[in-house]
């Protein structure tokens, strides 16, 4: 990691441990059983031309902001998880990690590892996002100014934000937050003459995930944990919405699913696609990881289908 990046995830250890962010304590009620309510939402539809995998991935899976391609951790996951009793917190990080390996993520294994996935429970997160965006913007991620009221608005039982950078093939870097460019040719360069890689590829340094305790309170605990560590383990977008064409965990919290389309742990197609994310070339272009990734969720779809009959 460089010495950049470290001074910001030393900086956002600070910041999170801080009283202003960890207010309120844990909810109430510990989250043994039930669900999270949401408003009933007509679901996006499916287009018929496109395979449903694929579609997927380009619906929830961004790219990556100066290049088309899908960023990941290249740096060992480390989770650190504020405002819950020890036992609660401990059996979240303990599954982010478990999941993290299952997808073949790197994990850090040190006791002492400096946090690059921070979770938050308060009761409070309008307040939480306001304080991060007051002291340490940059872990919100890029936006552009006129984004700044949606990034930082907090409407969601659970939301994510995810700094990223961009690396070159000599190991140069930037982070990509707003105004981290004086001009576009100051950026890591790619490869010329090659349409299959780029000579560059996306990383995410850091995913915050900050949860509302007073609306996940009666979740159960096994479900929450499934959700962050999906969650937090790949930039993702477009959650509100109930996706009725894959099984997801992340439909846990969406808008307009029915109780047989809230999966209360992690799907094959959760697993695959993140396994497909860490085993695609770095450096590819966004179109082939994206093909490499949705094959991966086919073949596990195709091998539950096989298991089932």
């Amino acid at each position: 990691m460089s010495r950049a990046g470290a001074g910001i995830l030393a900086a956002a250890a600070v910041l999170l441990a801080a009283p202003a962010l960890a207010t309120g304590g844990p909810p109430e009620k510990a989250p043994p059983s039930g669900t999270v309510s949401g408003v009933t939402v007509t679901g996006e539809k499916p287009d018929p031309l496109v395979d449903k995998t694929t579609q997927f991935v380009r619906q929830h899976l961004p790219e990556n902001v100066f290049t088309d391609q899908y960023p990941r951790f290249r740096d060992a996951v480390c989770v650190r998880v504020l405002g819950l009793p020890p036992e609660f917190g401990a059996f979240i990080k303990a599954r982010v990690i478990a999941v993290a390996d299952q997808v073949r993520a790197p994990v850090a294994r040190a006791g002492d590892c400096t946090p690059n996935v921070n979770i938050v429970f308060s009761p409070t997160p309008q307040a939480q996002i306001d304080d991060i965006y007051r002291r340490r913007d940059i872990l919100l991620g890029f936006r552009f100014h006129s984004q700044v009221k949606r990034v930082t608005t907090f409407d969601r039982p659970i939301q994510a934000w995810y700094l990223t950078r961009t690396r070159d093939d000599h190991g140069e870097s930037f982070l990509e937050v707003e105004n981290a460019l004086v001009s576009w040719a100051e950026k890591p360069a790619g490869r010329a003459g090659s349409r299959l890689s780029h000579g560059v590829s996306a990383e995410v340094v850091h995913s915050l995930v900050i949860a509302d305790a007073n609306k996940v309170s009666d979740a159960k605990i096994g479900g929450v944990a499934d959700y962050i560590a999906v969650l937090a383990l790949a930039r993702w977008t477009r959650l509100e919405r109930c996706n009725t064409q894959v099984s997801t965990v992340l439909n846990l919290l969406a808008d307009g699913c029915d109780a047989d389309n809230r999966p209360e742990a992690a799907t094959p197609a959760d697993l695959a696609l993140l396994t497909g994310l860490y085993s695609v070339d770095p450096r590819e272009d966004g179109a082939a990881q994206r093909a490499s990734i949705a094959s991966a969720m086919r073949k596990a779809s195709d091998a539950a289908a096989t298991l089932e009959r």
